[in-house]
């Protein structure tokens, strides 16, 4: 199984959603594109609904 990296820099996230393939649900997306490395890069938008929820208490 490979590692997984999460994506950090902006042009990175810029480059998967303008290339790559998104998997959607309710609160969450996962954008997704393939690689020659032996990482799986990660990257994931979630909604603002869900931000806010998790920040109040």
């Amino acid at each position: 199984m490979k590692e997984t990296e999460m994506l950090k820099k902006n042009y990175e996230f810029k480059y998967v959603l303008t290339k790559g393939k998104y998997y959607k649900e309710k609160y969450i997306k996962a954008y997704i594109i393939p690689n020659k490395k032996n990482k799986n890069f990660l990257g994931l938008a979630i909604s603002t609904k869900l931000r806010k929820s998790s920040t109040k208490k």
